[in-house]
């Protein structure tokens, strides 16, 4: 199910499994994008992420969404 929604939604964005018997969670990997015009636009995506997993941490987001939100979203 995993790799059905790897590839059909986002490519520059990867969720990534907990490893068995392990109690970490779900992570989620940021990858380059596919086309990058300049060195620039490279940079600027790499600061984008570090800026972004730095706010995360700093004000302890928290982004879970109940799974009976998720089911509601998916009948309507």
């Amino acid at each position: 199910m995993t790799q059905n929604i790897q590839s059909t939604n986002w490519q520059t964005l990867r969720f990534k499994p907990p490893p068995p018997n392990s109690s970490i969670g779900w992570r989620v990997e940021f990858r380059s994008m596919e086309v990058q015009l300049t060195d620039f636009e490279n940079a600027a995506f790499a600061i984008f992420v570090v800026l972004l997993s730095r706010a995360i941490l700093y004000f302890n987001l928290n982004f879970y969404v109940p799974i009976s939100k998720v089911f509601t979203s998916r009948t309507a």
